[in-house]
């Protein structure tokens, strides 16, 4: 990707900067990816209703003495702040800022889905997050990345049942959290 010689990319310290010194108001909605800060897409019912749903069907199977489940949380991975709209976190992670890694991460994509497919997996998988689901919403689909590497996932697959054995979860049937979207 080209990017203009004229665009300054920040580190994470100095986006914590302008955090903590206001620089940003209440309504304003970015992220910072690798250096870059980006708006974010406006929530729509459809949106939360499945980020609702995929919650109950995460907080029901989790062992919460080991795992919390948030919702909208920033990660801390290098120059990257990524907000996705699920995460599960295991208890004890370490935090440089924000968590540096979690062991499930979840985009619900409504208007998102280059952002969520292209540029947030390497950013995930350099962090460790053994599994990244993105729920595509208008495309009716479910895409789980696992075998995170230096350079993205091994694995990229679109599903008709996310898999989170890894943390205890039973598989969720793709089909019942779109159906959720109304």
């Amino acid at each position: 990707m080209a990017i203009d010689p004229e665009i300054h990319r920040l580190t994470a310290e100095e986006y914590h900067q302008m955090v903590e010194s206001g620089g940003f108001d209440e309504d304003t909605r970015v992220e910072l990816i690798d250096g870059l800060l980006l708006d974010m897409s406006p929530k729509t019912p459809r949106h939360e209703n499945v980020i609702a749903a995929l919650a109950d069907a995460i907080l029901d199977a989790l062992d919460r003495s080991r795992y919390q489940l948030r919702s909208g949380a920033p990660l801390s991975i290098g120059n990257s702040e990524p907000e996705p709209d699920l995460v599960v976190i295991e208890r004890g992670t370490e935090q440089p800022y924000h968590h540096a890694t979690a062991a499930l991460v979840i985009e619900v994509a409504v208007s998102s889905q280059r952002r969520d497919l292209r540029a947030k997996p390497p950013i995930y998988a350099r962090a460790g997050v053994p599994v990244y689901w993105v729920i595509d919403v208008d495309g009716g689909r479910a895409v789980e990345h696992t075998s995170p590497d230096a350079d993205g996932y091994a694995s990229v697959e679109i599903v008709s049942k996310l898999s989170g054995a890894h943390i205890g979860l039973a598989p969720i049937a793709v089909a019942d959290i779109l159906a959720a979207a109304g």
